[in-house]
């Protein structure tokens, strides 16, 4: 399963939780170099591909902005 981030809030969905938490650009570029290396190794890495996502601070946001335009 891949690795889902939100690089705009800097955050993680949980895979265990299912819940959005903060998460260090430094660590999700690490978590991309060895997606990079395992993969030239022909080596799984399913579990190492990062995913841009919209996070739950974007889609509280999107709602915002929606509320607005209806008013």
């Amino acid at each position: 399963m891949p690795v889902h981030y939100c690089s705009l809030h800097k955050r993680l969905l949980s895979g265990i939780y299912r819940v959005w938490v903060d998460f260090p650009l430094e660590k999700i570029q690490a978590i991309k170099a060895l997606y990079e290396l395992f993969h030239g190794a022909n080596i799984e890495t399913s579990a190492y591909k990062v995913r841009e996502t919209g996070c739950d601070r974007c889609q509280e946001k999107a709602g915002q902005k929606r509320r607005e335009e209806l008013k």
